[in-house]
């Protein structure tokens, strides 16, 4: 099999959030964490912001539309009020950001609008600040269901998406890890998955949090194995497929909890997530069959991946390739005829 490794990690790149993205993304929670962590309020709580979710993890892809903030509030637990905890939350964003900030399910969301001079490619973008309080040596959010706040039980789901962030770390960095040219595998495949489910599945459920943990599952149980991208990323989306498909039996866990992932994904979504899987795992499997050349290998790759904001096609095809999976044969110069020799 003929490695394309060099496209795979531009591909890597047209999927990174970096550059001048990174650094907004950055600046913009860090001044809602400031915001929060100076309210006198929410100090005497003990207020203390962490950065979670995919940024955090950095298994986000282009163009990273949320960055999400964990507001532990580590002198309150699960005795407190849902709806007491919220508003305080809520009330400091507001008082800060005005429209700017609308509160969510359980969550604040506050908007950075597009800035004069900067490329509009970045909008929209924003910081979602989610309260959360103690649950013995876990944490908890409010539930969804904002009626159920004033009641005497239900009032908050556990959670530890700090604990998920360390377990992605020591599983991209183990020395039982797949790696790729000495680079660490893990967080490279999850990105990828979720380029793939995003360019595939869209607005439908299972949303990338899910795939990720199934993606967790998979190379946690030894059950991908390679040192090349491709072998490692067609092994993951059949590892995955075949998760999905059994999924409405046997729920995927959430790795921090070890509990399936609530609330819970419906059957029809996830058997229909699961042939799409299936589906890409054939052709990912077909350009990697030693019969497949290199460009019929690529266009494959192209098919599975997509496009993002940053460009029309995430994987590049490798020179001397054309977009319809056949070689570009170079065209045959010309001879031109002999000019008529002087007499001598």
């Amino acid at each position: 099999m003929t490695t394309l490794r060099p496209q795979f990690e531009e591909a890597l790149s047209n999927i990174q959030i970096n550059g001048q993205k990174a650094k907004r993304a950055a600046e913009a929670h860090t001044e809602v964490r400031g915001v929060l962590e100076e309210d006198p309020l929410l100090l005497s709580w003990g207020v203390d912001t962490k950065l979670i979710g995919s940024y955090a993890r950095q298994t986000g892809i282009y163009p990273g539309k949320d960055v999400d903030v964990f507001v532990k509030l580590t002198n309150l637990d699960t005795t407190a009020s849902p709806k007491d905890v919220f508003d305080a939350v809520w009330q400091v964003l507001g008082t800060k950001y005005g429209s700017r900030a609308r509160p969510q399910d359980r969550s604040i969301k506050i908007d950075f609008p597009h800035e004069p001079g900067s490329d509009p490619i970045w909008t929209p973008f924003a910081v979602d600040a989610v309260p959360a309080v103690r649950d013995r040596q876990r944490w908890a959010i409010p539930i969804r269901d904002r009626d159920l706040w004033s009641g005497e039980s239900g009032q908050w789901v556990t959670t530890d998406p700090e604990h998920f962030s360390k377990l992605s770390s020591e599983l991209n960095t183990s020395r039982s890890s797949p790696t790729v040219g000495g680079r660490n595998a893990y967080v490279p495949v999850v990105k990828l998955m979720r380029q793939t489910r995003r360019v595939h599945l869209g607005d439908r459920r299972p949303g990338g949090l899910l795939i990720e943990f199934a993606t967790y599952e998979a190379w946690t149980r030894g059950s991908v194995n390679g040192s090349e991208w491709e072998t490692l990323f067609a092994q993951t989306l059949r590892r995955v497929a075949e998760r999905l498909a059994v999924a409405p039996n046997e729920p995927i866990v959430d790795p921090a909890l070890g509990t399936p992932v609530d609330p819970a994904v419906d059957a029809v979504s996830l058997l229909h997530a699961a042939d799409q899987f299936r589906r890409l795992a054939d052709l990912a499997d077909n350009a990697n069959r030693p019969q497949s050349n290199i460009c019929r290998a690529a266009t494959n790759w192209r098919q599975i991946l997509g496009s993002n904001e940053r460009t029309p096609n995430v994987f590049p095809l490798p020179p001397g390739c054309g977009p319809s999976g056949d070689p570009i044969h170079p065209a045959t110069p010309t001879r031109r005829p002999q000019e008529a020799q002087g007499f001598g």
